[in-house]
């Protein structure tokens, strides 16, 4: 069932802890789209419809609560798509080639650079921001139960968004120093999803997909 209505309306009453809630409105966005996507409605590609949630979700929750006009958002999305074309050009955004990593990786460190950006990082401390992203999503299987994209695919993308706000301040208070580059980790990346069994690339023949009886 979906469940991002439920998280809202906890939101709004209050249930949701406090130092919690700019995080749990995100993750609001996320599921609402995904569970859009799983349920064959339309949705905008960022970077792929299984990750769909993690950018807009980090950007309408950050451009909602600090009233951030369009321009800057603008060029927060274009940080965004700027970090999904090196990783497309150099590695893949499919979970069919690399794995997971390719798609809620990829999202997470797109939506890391764009809050980054937003939030005052210069183009080091952004790079930063997308390495941290995705190097934490490395080797991220892409398993979907029954071959649907719902189950773990939804709650990924929740989880993207807070990885993403959690790259975005590590980079910001780390002053943009770092000893992995991000295009090293795009490699790295590449250099996995080719070390993958094919049973973790969107087949559903490995990990949490076979792991639930279907009966």
């Amino acid at each position: 069932r979906r469940r991002a209505a439920d998280l809202w309306q906890r939101i709004e009453d209050g249930s949701v802890e406090e130092s919690y809630r700019h995080i749990a409105r995100a993750q609001a966005y996320a599921l609402a789209i995904n569970e859009e996507n799983a349920a064959s409605g339309r949705v905008v590609t960022a970077p792929t419809n299984g990750a769909a949630g993690i950018v807009p979700g980090v950007l309408l929750e950050i451009a909602d609560r600090l009233r951030i006009d369009r321009t800057r958002i603008h060029r927060a999305i274009a940080t965004a798509g700027a970090i999904g074309m090196v990783i497309k050009t150099h590695a893949s955004l499919s979970g069919a080639e690399v794995g997971c990593q390719g798609e809620v990786g990829s999202a997470t460190a797109m939506a890391a650079a764009a809050l980054c950006e937003l939030l005052g990082g210069d183009p080091d401390t952004v790079e930063n921001a997308a390495e941290i992203g995705l190097e934490h999503n490395l080797g991220l299987t892409c398993d979907p139960i029954k071959g649907l994209v719902q189950a773990p695919c939804i709650e990924r993308n929740a989880m993207g968004v807070a990885k993403a706000w959690s790259a975005a301040q590590l980079a910001l208070h780390g002053g943009g120093h770092h000893v992995v580059s991000l295009d090293r980790v795009i490699r790295v990346m590449k250099r996995t999803g080719a070390d993958m069994r094919r049973e973790y690339k969107e087949t559903s023949e490995g990990g949490l997909a076979v792991a639930i009886p279907e009966c």
